[in-house]
């Protein structure tokens, strides 16, 4: 499904009040454009983290999963793979196909039940990570770098609140 997002933001709830006062009087306008800018900001990360994995014949879901796997010498099963990234059975089915068609991880038997299967890190996808993470890091870094260590410690809080407030509102519904 293709992302629609805002590519004109107002320039403050002042322009929003505007546009919104007759309409939706009860409207928290500053709540309002400030989701709308938290919005603007995600789509923006989304946009720029494409452009950058697409250099390597990578989307930011295969790799998450590569970086996940790096740290796993024993391998995840899908299961777990699913779990850990917070998507369905058959999102984790396509992305390990990708992943394997591409030789980066390898489908291996379970030590422990030989039914089952665990997915692995190939030397080659070994060699992707450690290639990708250094200057992806960097470019992280440059990102962050407009802000002190408290304002990242604060952001990082602030981004905390805003995920628990979202799973209040996923059980609301």
């Amino acid at each position: 499904m293709s992302k629609i997002f805002y590519t004109e933001l107002p320039e403050n709830e002042a322009s929003l009040e505007t546009a919104l006062a007759q309409r939706f009087p009860q409207t928290n306008l500053n709540s309002l454009f400030a989701f709308i800018m938290i919005r603007k900001l995600s789509t923006d990360l989304d946009v720029v983290l494409d452009a950058y994995f697409a250099k390597y014949n990578l989307s930011v879901g295969r790799f998450t999963l590569l970086n996940i796997l790096s740290f796993m010498e024993d391998g995840l099963m899908p299961s777990e793979l699913a779990n850990k990234v917070g998507v369905t059975q058959a999102t984790i089915s396509g992305l390990i196909n990708s992943l394997e068609k591409a030789s980066l991880v390898s489908r291996e038997t379970h030590k422990k039940d030989g039914r089952a299967f665990v997915i692995k890190l190939t030397p080659s996808g070994s060699e992707v990570v450690q290639k990708i993470c250094p200057e992806y890091f960097g470019r992280i870094d440059k990102i962050m770098g407009a802000f002190s260590d408290v304002e990242k410690s604060s952001l990082r809080d602030l981004t905390q609140k805003l995920t628990e407030r979202l799973s209040l509102i996923n059980k609301d519904e």
